[in-house]
């Protein structure tokens, strides 16, 4: 029953911003990505599935057992673990990419200005990290650029000479001996 439940438009923006001021900015940047992603991903497949709020980082997990992200997550239309068999929040299959997109505006943080402030890089979301390599060691969401970084990978191609030798010499003297 609660599945069909529809946020209104602008649900979880002022308890956003309070939280925004608390400290909980990553988290929420965070959640607006997942939020993001997941509305892009059903405009691309057409279909929906729910999908687990998985938390990757401290902040992010110590967020998720904040008593107010969770209201946050309700007035979003999230729900939590339905039961002992899942451990994760979901983001409901009925929640269409438009209320998806509308939920992570409404918790985006706004400056003085009161529009949204884009963040130099958002921080993954679980999905994210099915489908790409995960990042290098050293390499988090504080990042500053957009491109993607990268990664050097050792050539195949470099010869074991010095291996190879041993072996070999280690061959003759079994077949001199």
């Amino acid at each position: 029953m609660e599945e069909h439940w529809v946020p209104e438009e602008g649900a979880g923006q002022d308890l956003a911003q309070r939280l925004h001021q608390e400290g909980l900015a990553g988290p929420l940047r965070w959640l607006e990505n997942c939020l993001r992603r997941v509305a892009g991903d059903r405009e691309e497949d057409g279909v929906s599935h729910p999908v687990p709020l998985v938390p990757l980082t401290e902040d992010n997990e110590d967020a998720m057992e904040d008593r107010r992200f969770r209201t946050l997550l309700r007035q979003l239309g999230l729900r939590p673990p339905a039961s002992e068999q899942e451990s994760f929040w979901r983001i409901p299959a009925a929640l269409t990419p438009q209320r998806l997109r509308r939920a992570a505006a409404s918790i985006a943080h706004r400056g003085p200005s009161g529009s949204p402030q884009d963040p130099p890089e958002p921080p993954r979301c679980p999905q994210d990290l099915a489908s790409a390599e995960p990042p290098p060691a050293g390499l988090g969401s504080d990042s500053e650029s957009e491109e993607p970084v990268p990664v050097p990978v050792p050539s195949p191609v470099q010869p074991r000479t010095k291996r190879r030798r041993e072996l070999a010499s280690e061959d003759e003297d079994e077949d001199g001996g």
